[in-house]
């Protein structure tokens, strides 16, 4: 209960603190001037990797709108149950109401298929040889032109396993796929490594506010966080009225980035998620210079023009 008056009190206090953080953080931002714009052409095929129900629409939720306009066919993967959401409810019920979201967010993006990999919350392994082979499966019947995947410098473990188990099929499947475009969640990333925008207009970017209404169960996050953050983007472009960022890597670019960071020992767990206004700036700062290292290392790797 005092917890409960403590948050209240301080709500309106905090969410202006941040816009003014952000706003001297965003604004003051160097960013990597080679970005290229994602201009959807209409006859791609995409493949969204999602570890949890929600992650969709956090990372990419304006651009998949904009695949979808264009006319793209469009593909949806789910890999864990979600069970571990904060709830009132038991894991199973947890589970249950996080898939019937997840069916009503694949008929509002409007995606052709989507997939239900059902792996417990918090436990997704990238050594785990089924979950690879059940990748592999969806590339195989997908045969997708651009995949999405989670960003490997992030805070949670089922985030980069997702991409690190992505890795592993696409060296089965494709050892010359080009186009993996890896979006950030809860961990921002760094404006120096960007190398692929997504410009929202005002239209676009309300369109996406209103998924977030679908995650009912999602009701001990603070979704707010992530709209600001998509708003405050765009100061550093100076145009756009939101802003959704991107790493664009290939198989060989990707493999090398793991590589690095599993020599360096980066460990997701030391880095603090942003999961509402309450936490965005102490998730921002926390492990600081730990992410300056990590961060370091992918933009070394990225600008190697010969590994491109």
């Amino acid at each position: 209960m005092i917890r409960k008056l403590i948050k209240m009190l301080l709500k309106y206090p905090i969410m202006f603190i941040n816009r003014i953080y952000l706003w001297f953080y965003f604004k003051g931002s160097k960013i990597n001037d080679d970005y290229i714009e994602i201009i959807p052409k209409g006859n791609e095929k995409i493949l969204v990797l999602s570890p949890h129900v929600d992650d969709e629409t956090i990372g990419l939720g304006g651009t998949i709108i904009k695949y979808h306009n264009s006319g793209s066919k469009m593909s949806l993967v789910y890999l864990t149950d979600g069970s571990g959401s904060t709830s009132y409810k038991s894991k199973e019920e947890t589970a249950k109401e996080r898939m019937e979201e997840g069916y009503k967010i694949k008929e509002s993006y409007g995606f052709h298929s989507i997939y239900f990999l059902e792996k417990v919350d918090g436990t997704l392994d990238s050594k785990d040889k089924n979950l690879i082979e059940e990748i592999l499966e969806i590339l195989n019947k997908e045969k997708p032109d651009i995949i999405f995947s989670p960003f490997l410098i992030d805070g949670n473990i089922d985030h980069v396993e997702t991409t690190k188990t992505l890795e592993k099929a696409l060296k089965i499947w494709n050892e010359q796929f080009e186009n993996i475009y890896l979006y950030g969640v809860n961990s921002l990333i760094d404006p120096k490594i960007i190398n692929r925008t997504s410009f929202l207009d005002e239209k676009i970017y309300k369109e996406k506010l209103s998924k977030f209404d679908i995650f009912q169960s999602q009701w001990a996050m603070g979704f707010s966080a992530f709209n600001l953050l998509d708003r405050r983007r765009a100061l550093m472009y100076k145009k756009s009225y939101a802003v959704e960022n991107f790493v664009s890597v290939n198989y060989m670019i990707l493999k090398e980035i793991i590589d690095k960071l599993e020599k360096e020992k980066f460990n997701p767990q030391i880095f603090k998620q942003i999961s509402s206004e309450f936490t965005l700036i102490y998730a921002i700062m926390k492990s600081k210079e730990e992410k300056k290292i990590y961060n370091k290392s992918v933009k070394e790797i990225l600008e190697n023009k010969d590994r491109r």
